[in-house]
């Protein structure tokens, strides 16, 4: 099997997220995790912490959706293109997107590196006469290269070794100033 171009739209599950609201107070500060655009954008590949969290009612009785793990945000208004993997479920505002392969032909870790090497043409895509935005049209504008499945794993595996060595070398240095 050879390399495929395809627009990321055709690989992609684009999912909206929400915000429970805010005047309601049995919605918030529960023990499932709330992203926004400030919680992610520091290059980690992972975001493990959240400012806010929301309750199970909170969830259920709004627009916002529960990522699972490995799953993809990305800013998608005001600071575009921030991009980050999920760790464990977390539910996410409107402000961003989560995505993830349609089905099991593209490895979740390699569209993280994809995505992530396409943000230069994401960019040159958003639209917006007050903040930029990212919308689901962007996603149709950006044709990408899908190796076969075996290659994509190789790859994944190449960068995610290269990221878990940086990450690891920010917490000795972080270690070390304390």
């Amino acid at each position: 099997m050879k390399s495929e171009k395809t627009k990321l739209s055709d690989i992609l599950e684009i999912i909206g997220g929400g915000t429970p609201k805010t005047t309601i107070a049995e919605y918030w500060n529960g023990d499932i995790p709330w992203l926004s655009v400030k919680d992610f954008g520091n290059d980690d590949r992972y975001v493990y912490k959240t400012e806010k969290t929301i309750t199970k009612s909170g969830l259920e009785n709004s627009s916002t959706k529960l990522l699972q793990k490995d799953d993809i945000i990305i800013s998608a208004r005001g600071t575009v293109g921030e991009l980050s993997m999920i760790p464990f479920p977390m539910a996410f505002n409107q402000s961003c997107y989560g995505l993830r392969p349609k089905d099991d032909s593209v490895d979740k870790t390699f569209l993280y590196y994809l995505l992530k090497n396409s943000l230069r043409t994401l960019k040159k895509s958003v639209h917006g006469s007050v903040f930029d935005t990212i919308t689901r049209d962007t996603f149709k504008s950006i044709e990408v290269t899908i190796p076969p499945f075996r290659e994509q794993y190789i790859i994944a595996k190449v960068l995610k070794a290269l990221d878990d060595k940086i990450e690891n070398n920010k917490k000795i240095n972080h270690h070390l100033a304390a």
